[in-house]
């Protein structure tokens, strides 16, 4: 008599086929999501500062391009000492400066302190010259030294704010988030 066994098929080994990689894959595309979101975090909070400061006091006379009085060197002086610090990572990391003689010696003291070169501005209004600024240094603390009669224009530009014109030792910081409206502080020396 004929086995059953041998005419029946035998019964197939089933295995389930595990892809051996896919912890591998997983534990990546995890691993670049959560760096992803990191990376997204880290752009939102990114802040560019600007600090703008008027050109310090020239001397009187019949000069156009008046260089600093005495009393422009000492502002020039207190300024520097302000940024003493303020240098790397956490401080300055560009100086601007419009093409006058009172703004780059205004803001020649700082320069030197910090070792950083000041840029002169080539424009002369304040969306230019917010333009330039943000366009180069997005996540940066900016130092602009220019004529009183910009300065209004530059915050406007800036922050979408309006200010009263600069008074002499007027100095404003423009914090512009990422996603969020730009602050302006003013400060009085």
């Amino acid at each position: 008599m004929p086995s059953q066994a041998a005419d029946s098929p035998a019964p197939a080994i089933t295995r389930r086929h595990r892809p051996f990689l896919a912890p591998v894959w997983l534990g990546l595309l995890i691993a670049l999501a959560i760096l992803g979101v990191g990376l997204a975090l880290h752009a939102m909070t990114t802040n560019t500062v600007v600090v703008v400061v008027p050109a310090a006091n020239g001397e009187l006379g019949s000069i156009d391009n008046a260089p600093l009085s005495a009393a422009g060197g000492q502002q020039a002086q207190r300024l520097a000492q302000r940024f003493a610090t303020a240098s790397g990572a956490d401080g300055l990391n560009a100086i601007y400066v419009s093409d006058t003689r009172r703004a780059e010696q205004t803001a020649e003291p700082v320069a030197q302190l910090l070792g950083l070169r000041p840029t002169v501005l080539t424009v002369h209004n304040g969306q230019d010259i917010a333009d330039e600024i943000i366009g180069q240094h997005l996540g940066e603390t900016i130092l602009v030294v220019c004529n009183r009669q910009v300065i209004a224009d530059l915050i406007h530009a800036l922050s979408g704010e309006r200010v009263p014109p600069a008074a002499e030792r007027d100095m404003y910081i423009v914090t512009i988030p990422r996603y969020d409206p730009a602050r302006v502080l003013r400060m009085h020396d």
